[in-house]
């Protein structure tokens, strides 16, 4: 592994993270880049370093299990990243409002107002 400048490393992580981000990567795979690629150790030392299990570790390489928030905290912030939220770009955020009306959630299109309930002169 070449040995990277301050500077290199900080752009690499920022990389890693902008696929993220965009899709292109999963979390799992951003961990397992980052670890080889910036650190270039093995799961066992950085899951000791992270005070989580190896076990752990490697599952979430994999995107597998279902790692707690504390645990992605403590793997990404060796990187000085932590885990937020982000907004949907407005296509990305129609097709999931979309998934939800499929599933039966019934939440509104951006963009949309609710339409109003019909109403009734009958008596309840």
């Amino acid at each position: 592994m070449k040995e990277m400048t301050l500077e290199e490393r900080k752009a690499y992580i920022q990389t890693v993270a902008d696929e993220v981000a965009q899709g292109r990567l999963t979390l799992g795979g951003a961990v397992k880049r980052l670890r080889e690629n910036i650190l270039g150790v093995n799961q066992e030392r950085f899951a000791m370093a992270c005070k989580i299990s190896k076990r752990a570790l490697s599952q979430l390489e994999v995107d597998s299990g279902n790692p707690t928030l504390a645990t992605l905290e403590a793997v990404f912030k060796k990187f000085g990243l932590k885990i937020s939220l982000a907004h949907l770009n407005p296509v990305d955020l129609n097709a999931a409002f979309a998934q939800k009306n499929k599933v039966g959630f019934g939440m509104p299109k951006l963009g949309t107002a609710p339409s109003p309930s019909p109403k009734s002169d009958k008596p309840i």
